[in-house]
């Protein structure tokens, strides 16, 4: 930019920077706290411009820069959190457990595991084909060419035995608290 320009936008500027506010105020709506900031930002992209001698209204070129200007940094701001958005990101919990919680998963692990491996190779078979895959109570008996009497039977033998290996783990983690009675998972028994 040439010196004469940049000079008679900076004089612009300084002879008339309440009416060109008010001005850049009434085209955001209002916004005079905003129009000052777009002022100084219109300013800062044309003194970085080298082309500003030709121009022959240097007043509403000027505004419209700065309405131009303002509305760049509305939509900047909208991209960005709030605050109270901020704040709401730092007190979420973190959920992720820790490192006594992931000790006592993998503790808990193992100890059914040894139980699993406790078991008759039918009786495994049964519980984690039945447990873990899905298969039903007739499959199982399909696969093992025993009845669906002899499945449900061995299902709940290898049912108890791990419950009661539980009990025992959790006796030895907890003593002193009232074991967990079948079928109520995660609670202990009530006194």
């Amino acid at each position: 930019m040439s010196g004469a320009g940049l000079a008679a936008l900076r004089r612009l500027i300084a002879e008339r920077y309440d009416a060109l506010r008010n001005q850049v105020s009434r085209r955001l709506g209002g916004a005079s706290d905003l129009a000052g900031d777009a002022l100084h930002d219109a300013y800062l992209r044309l003194s970085a411009r080298d082309d500003l001698d030709g121009v022959r209204h240097p007043q509403t070129y000027l505004v419209n820069t700065a309405v131009h200007a303002a509305i760049d940094r509305i939509r900047q701001d909208t991209r960005l959190l709030s605050e109270s958005e901020v704040s709401e990101f730092f007190e979420l919990e973190d959920e992720t457990p820790g490192p006594a919680e992931i000790a006592q998963s993998r503790s808990d692990m193992a100890g059914m595991f040894k139980a699993l491996d406790m078991l008759t190779p039918r009786q495994r078979d049964i519980l984690v084909a039945a447990r873990v895959d899905g298969l039903s109570r007739p499959e199982l008996a399909q696969r093992w060419g025993i009845s669906l009497r002899l499945v449900g039977r061995e299902l709940q033998t290898a049912h108890e035995h791990c419950l009661r290996a539980m009990r025992r783990a959790q006796d030895v983690a907890t003593p002193g608290q009232p074991p967990v009675e079948p079928g109520r998972r995660g609670q202990r028994a009530k006194k």
